[in-house]
């Protein structure tokens, strides 16, 4: 089987107000206060107020976000190994 060929990923942040992310293959929850994003490097969260997001380009899977963002958080994709106590604790 071969390897999934991964989508370019890039995160840029102007004053904590603006960004542009690309690599953005699904939006899985929005609303004025949070962006949950799929990436093929896994789910990014971005939080903040009033968090206004932009539709995602089709060609190059980007989308523009803006607000007052006070968090960019990464979590791991599911089927990736973990560890004993991650299994124990779901």
């Amino acid at each position: 089987m071969a390897d999934k060929i991964l989508s370019e990923h890039t995160l840029y942040l102007e004053n904590r107000k603006n960004m542009k992310i690309t690599g953005v293959t699904q939006v899985v929850a929005y609303d004025e206060r949070k962006v949950v994003l799929k990436t093929d490097y896994g789910r990014v969260v971005i939080s903040g107020k009033n968090i206004v997001a932009g539709e995602i380009s089709t060609n190059s899977k980007t989308m523009q976000i803006t607000g007052d963002i006070d968090l960019i958080q990464y979590q791991a994709t599911k089927g990736k190994s973990e560890g004993g106590l991650a299994k124990l604790f779901r």
